[in-house]
């Protein structure tokens, strides 16, 4: 392909230039193309001479043309050295400065908007003569015997082969443009046409069986079959569109607020894809009901409750000799329907304990035995280090667990010193009422008064008391002067005086 520029030899198929990178197509090049065909028409009659004229003259395809051209020569061309362009007359071209209508071509500058439109123009031209003036022979390019391609113009070397590159040439007066390079396709390289063919065969093969698998398993004709959503329904219609795909189906109870007999949720999920006769379980809505827990442990009444989804469960003891921790009661009462945010109240047995009644007297501590259903029994014990009638303990001791209704011995304390100086004062002032003598010392005395009683330790206490001393002389009773007298006694276990002294 000659480039209509440089008159460089390009490779076929190429678009521009290698060497000067003008256009090889499109519209700039056809118009190139028309302005350069008839000056190398001329160029090339003027090296042939009159022996390709009178050839011309006998082939009937180109009469007239030599007398068509002969009018617009201005006069004969200087062949003794370049052609003088000022010399040659003007020759209006179809397509280079007239249109086809003989109209001249507006060469000024044109907007902005212009020439982008013209540049996406890329559709050819190619002129036409006009239909009234037909060739009728041809041109006579006598006397042209330049062309206007320098003789001592030498090509360029070809560079469209591959790897080669080319540097586009500088325009005078404007910025240098952005070097590019351009590789020619290596011509060696082969071309894959026939394995193109294979892989789109192979890849429209994989399309339709891709298709044709994706079709036939939406319509579940493998894969298994995709569990219809019953979730909401009631359990009669849940399981017969269950059944109808042709799945198993098993039902378990879910206690719940909401209707009664409506599925709550199904597992495996809908949507999924399971075997034909695959079991699905649908899990079906069942009002609560306060469960019978009377009898059980606190733990495991706490579980049930919680189990059937009860939110606000209390507990309360009461004292029973039922074994400690059983339920003894529930509000409301078991088998009734309640909702999840229900109170209930679970009732558990705790045992009887002993009161603590330590430091209390008799009274107290019996008052409050009584009230937690024991049997009191006195038990004195003495102790001289707290007042006499002070409750010491009990048996069983207090806060130990014991039977309602069982027996529970009080311990009181009860002074020996004061037990046993009551009853000195009870011996000395029977003697006294009496108008009996108290031997102390060897010597009777007749009692006239107790004066004084005190309880000595050891079983033993002291008496001061004023009386007569009581002799008989020839069988006469003397009585002796009135004084005081002290004197002692010693008791026995049993409170009996063991002697006076």
């Amino acid at each position: 392909m000659i480039c209509p520029n440089c008159q460089s030899e390009n490779k076929d198929g190429a678009k521009f230039c290698n060497d000067c990178g003008f256009p090889l197509t499109g519209r700039m090049a056809a118009v190139a193309a028309a302005s350069t065909s008839d000056a190398t028409l001329r160029s090339i009659a003027a090296d042939d001479g009159p022996e390709d004229v009178q050839a011309g003259d006998s082939d009937p395809d180109f009469e007239g043309a030599a007398s068509a051209v002969e009018p617009e020569s201005a006069g004969e061309p200087d062949a003794s050295g370049p052609l003088d362009r000022s010399s040659i007359p003007a020759i209006d071209v179809a397509g280079v400065n007239v249109d086809e209508n003989g109209n001249a071509f507006d060469f000024g500058s044109i907007g902005d908007d212009e020439a982008a439109r013209a540049a996406d123009d890329l559709t050819p031209f190619v002129p036409r003569r006009p239909d009234e003036e037909p060739i009728s022979g041809r041109s006579d390019f006598s006397g042209f015997d330049e062309c206007l391609v320098d003789a001592g113009y030498v090509p360029p070397k070809k560079s469209w082969g591959p790897g080669d590159t080319m540097e586009m040439p500088r325009i005078e007066g404007q910025a240098a443009p952005k070097q590019k390079e351009f590789r020619a396709p290596d011509a060696n390289q082969k071309k894959g046409g026939k394995g193109k063919i294979v892989a789109i065969v192979l890849v429209c093969l994989l399309a339709v069986g891709g298709a044709a698998a994706g079709v036939t398993y939406y319509l579940e004709l493998w894969g298994g079959k995709m569990l219809p959503d019953v979730v909401g329904m009631t359990q009669s219609d849940a399981v017969y569109v269950l059944e109808s795909k042709g799945f198993a189906v098993h039902e378990e109870k879910t206690k719940s607020d909401d209707t009664e007999g409506v599925v709550l949720l199904m597992d495996p999920v809908a949507g999924s894809r399971e075997e034909e006769g695959s079991e699905v379980t649908i899990h079906v809505s069942e009002a609560r009901t306060i469960p019978d827990v009377a009898g059980k442990q606190r733990d495991e009444a706490a579980a049930l409750l919680e189990k059937d989804g009860f939110e606000k469960v209390s507990f309360v003891t009461e004292k029973s000799n039922e074994r400690e921790g059983l339920v003894l009661g529930i509000a409301p009462e078991a088998g009734s329907k309640a909702a999840a945010g229900t109170e209930i109240t679970v009732t558990v047995a705790v045992p009887f304990t002993v009161p603590d009644v330590k430091g209390k007297t008799w009274d107290e501590a019996s008052k409050m035995l009584t009230d937690e259903g024991y049997e009191p029994v006195v038990s004195y014990v003495y102790d001289d280090s707290v007042p006499a009638g002070t409750v010491l303990g009990t048996t069983p001791e207090a806060d130990a667990k014991a039977d309602s209704g069982s027996t529970v011995t009080v311990s009181v304390a009860l002074s020996r010193g004061a037990e046993l100086e009551q009853a000195a004062l009870s011996y000395l002032g029977g003697l006294r009422d009496s108008g009996s003598t108290v031997t102390v010392g060897g010597t009777a005395y007749l009692v006239e008064s107790v004066d004084a009683v005190k309880y000595e330790g050891g079983e033993t206490t002291s008496f001061t008391i004023t009386g007569k001393a009581v002799t008989s002389l020839d069988g006469e009773t003397v009585y002796g002067s009135s004084k005081q007298k002290s004197g002692a006694i010693v008791w026995t276990s049993d409170n009996a005086i063991a002697s006076i002294s």
